[in-house]
């Protein structure tokens, strides 16, 4: 484990070497809303229903995250950005024993903890008081650990080291200085299954909301007024 994430973190610093190429080092918080959703083709008879799950969508676990940004590349309409990240996701479960007494499911929650390297390629547009982006890209996951007391026998068995794409949008008030405000929205869903076994399958989604603070170059500022500047000739 320890080995990856020196790996992952070697790679970023490798990726910004060439000063030149760096466009912005940044920071953010993220609250973040999972779920996941399973599908069972066997007969209820074929399976047990207190350890496999039926054929349903998890509710939202609620979670947060957190990371570092790099953004590269010497264009003002296109950037590479490129993160490493910790990042909670799972899913809040009706569990299907139910409660001798009352008949009531007993709710469960299933946790997952990931270092992950997300890069992505970041369009942007520059307007008078802010510049918004489209960001298409893919995440490099690694399971740090888990708690699943729901349906272990499959959410236990997801995908240690897992690719998943992601897409975002963000904006980026102007503002006069090196230190700026982004706020980014990503959508990350599975394409490919975290558990097919058994006639099973299951598959996560995520969202997550991010807020942070971005250090630019000054003379790289995203909007620098055009207006032509006066030069005393005295």
């Amino acid at each position: 484990m320890k080995k990856i994430i020196a790996v992952c973190c070697l790679a970023l610093v490798v990726q910004n070497t060439k000063a030149q190429f760096i466009q912005g080092l940044g920071i953010f918080g993220a609250g973040t809303s999972s779920r996941h959703e399973y599908i069972n083709n066997n007969t209820p008879a074929a399976t047990f229903p207190y350890l496999y799950p039926e054929k349903h969508r998890s509710m939202e676990r609620i979670s947060w995250g957190a990371g570092i940004i790099a953004e590269m590349l010497p264009f003002r309409g296109f950037r590479w950005q490129s993160e490493i990240e910790y990042i909670n996701k799972g899913a809040k479960e009706i569990h299907h024993m139910k409660d001798p007494v009352t008949g009531e499911r007993d709710s469960r929650v299933n946790k997952y903890k990931y270092v992950a390297w997300n890069n992505f390629l970041k369009f942007r547009l520059e307007s008078f008081n802010v510049t918004s982006s489209l960001l298409l890209g893919a995440r490099l996951e690694y399971n740090l650990g888990k708690s699943t007391p729901a349906y272990d026998f499959v959410a236990g068995n997801f995908k240690k080291l897992w690719i998943s794409p992601d897409v975002g949008i963000g904006f980026e008030p102007y503002a006069y200085g090196k230190i700026k405000i982004l706020t980014e929205l990503h959508y990350n869903p599975d394409v490919r299954r975290q558990y097919n076994q058994n006639n099973i399958l299951a598959s996560n989604r995520t969202w997550e909301l991010r807020v942070g603070i971005m250090w630019r170059k000054k003379k790289l500022n995203d909007l620098d007024c055009n207006a032509p500047r006066y030069h005393d000739p005295y």
